[in-house]
């Protein structure tokens, strides 16, 4: 009966609410418990793996965990990739598309703007290893055309990569995106699963498959949901709609009045073809989804799918729920089976393992989303169910036996009569309250704003930080005159927070370093920058008036 009943959610309504309403979620104490156990596993034998994009997909699995760029693991990697790019042969790397992928999609999450360089020529390799199909194989005939199938299981991370790459301002040619677009729409298999190796013959008609298994058909499907969002079907609802849907979902427009989208090219597979797609798709993956075993190939690195499929499938039905039956049995799935030594252990050695489940685990394209496309595009941490993971060692605190963090704790107006009673002192409640989920946080503006923004002009430097970060997350565009107003702050991390506050705001992917020198250039250059934010405003409020320091 119970799977009856959740063939029945995943068929009929994907990201709509289950029989588990309160089921686990990232913010789980068990689930923030068993992340913190999977890392310090990582930390410790992580060190060990020698693949870069080993390395890779664990360091990301570190980031998103709450470590920072300093980690030595993540240090590590980095020097691994920039080793990796010969200054006149480009990438050479020794599994190709798997690490291509992995490289670009944990670069894009840790410093897009510092290391440009590196996911430039990244984006260079996977296009140039792109097949004439649209697909990415293996090259080991010297070039990809010349063997003899496109890869599923290497096209979902050319995928990715690619929606990457373009949130993050890189030119990819939509013809590469309307290729990769065809053959996915091409190779599926009529009752609308996908095979690990297909061929297509030149009309795309005509298809034969190797064995259509779930991890490759949930492969597909991401990759299906993600090039229906880099054709620009995700741009919203239709006009009339617009109340129906979340407001996490109802995309803000571009200061040229359009929605982001794939520029200048026509494509050619009609919005209809994809959602034909989606529906056998779908519900091939609804009637094969249970049971849930390990015996499933490449188990753990088929979740990292599941959970890509899950967040993009969100974005397209532009549903919100925190524990949707796929995360919530999966998860406690993994709860069961995670080892004493905090990992797990598979088909591809227990740390690269452990790295897919931490990804899993904490739903970590929904934390892509929020980190390089802006919380405007998709809801931020509201579409998270809850962005304020505590970091790992600082945050987590054990009562009664739970894992709980100090914002589980305490609540806003808690924390805020804490800041009134201990004015000049109680700087730990206001850090809480900038870790806050971005829902927590606007309706905790909407009773707390005024003295919210008195704190910018705060004489503490955290003070005025964590208030620029509280009034950035509320998505706000209200709060821009105050965010301007902290540009010109002597802090130069609280200026350029209210850079970034501002980017996230305007729906502007990669956020530059602010000029923060006192020499006459770098004041004229801030200002300038300063200048055109003011401009672009007076767009929306020509009556404002901007305050001074």
């Amino acid at each position: 009966m119970i799977r009856v009943v959740a063939l029945l959610v995943l068929t009929m309504g994907f990201a709509q609410g289950s029989a588990c309403a309160a089921g686990l979620t990232p913010k789980s104490p068990e689930v923030l418990a068993a992340v913190q156990r999977a890392v310090t596993f990582l930390e410790r034998e992580g060190p060990r793996e020698s693949r870069l994009g080993g390395k890779a997909l664990i360091a990301m699995a570190l980031l998103k965990a709450g470590a920072t760029e300093d980690h030595p693991m993540i240090q590590d990697t980095v020097k691994g990739i920039r080793a990796s790019i010969s200054t006149d042969k480009g990438v050479q790397i020794s599994d190709h598309i798997y690490t291509a992928g992995l490289v670009v999609l944990f670069l894009g999450d840790l410093a897009p703007d510092r290391y440009r360089p590196e996911l430039d020529a990244y984006a260079r390799f996977l296009l140039q290893n792109q097949r004439t199909d649209g697909s990415w194989t293996y090259l080991t005939s010297g070039s990809a055309d010349k063997y003899p199938s496109g890869d599923m299981s290497m096209t979902q991370y050319g995928v990715m990569a690619l929606w990457t790459l373009h949130q993050l301002g890189f030119d990819i040619p939509g013809e590469r995106i309307n290729r990769v677009g065809r053959w996915l729409v091409s190779v599926q298999d009529p009752e609308g699963g996908y095979a690990y190796q297909t061929t297509v013959k030149g009309n795309f008609e005509s298809v034969s498959w190797s064995g259509v298994r779930l991890s490759m058909s949930t492969a597909g499907m991401a990759s299906v949901y993600v090039c229906r969002d880099l054709f620009g079907y995700n741009n919203g609802p239709r006009p009339g709609e617009e109340e129906t849907v979340h407001e996490a979902f109802r995309e803000v427009p571009r200061e040229d009045g359009g929605f982001r989208s794939v520029d200048n090219f026509r494509f050619t597979i009609p919005k209809s073809t994809f959602d034909g797609v989606q529906n056998r798709g779908n519900r091939w993956l609804a009637k094969h989804f249970y049971p849930i075993t390990t015996s499933t190939q490449y188990f753990f690195y088929y979740l990292y799918a599941l959970e890509r499929y899950g967040a993009f499938r969100e974005l397209t039905e532009m549903k919100i729920n925190p524990s949707p039956d796929w995360y919530n049995d999966t998860a406690a799935f993994l709860l069961e089976k995670q080892g004493k030594d905090g990992s797990w252990n598979g088909n591809l050695g227990k740390p690269v393992d452990t790295a897919y489940a931490v990804l899993f685990l904490l739903r970590s394209t929904r934390r892509t989303f929020d980190k390089i496309a802006g919380p405007n595009r998709f809801g931020g941490a509201s579409l998270q169910g809850g962005r304020g993971l505590p970091k790992l060692t600082d945050d987590v605190k054990i009562e009664d036996g739970r894992v709980v963090s100090l914002a589980e704790m305490t609540s806003p107006e808690q924390l805020m009569e804490r800041l009134a009673q201990l004015d000049d002192t109680d700087d730990e409640a206001l850090a809480v309250l900038a870790e806050l989920p971005a829902d927590e946080v606007e309706n905790f503006l909407k009773r707390n704003k005024s003295e919210i923004k008195k704190l910018v002009g705060h004489p503490k430097a955290e003070r005025r930080l964590a208030s620029i970060i509280l009034l950035g997350k509320s998505g706000e565009v209200g709060n821009v005159p105050t965010l301007i107003y902290a540009l010109t702050d002597p802090d130069p991390e609280v200026a350029q927070a209210a850079l970034e506050a501002l980017h996230r705001l305007a729906r502007k992917p990669v956020t530059p370093k602010l000029p923060t020198g006192t020499d006459l250039e770098s004041r004229r250059n801030r200002q300038e920058i300063i200048d055109l934010w003011k401009t672009w405003y007076r767009r929306i409020d020509p009556d404002v008036r901007f305050e001074e320091r």
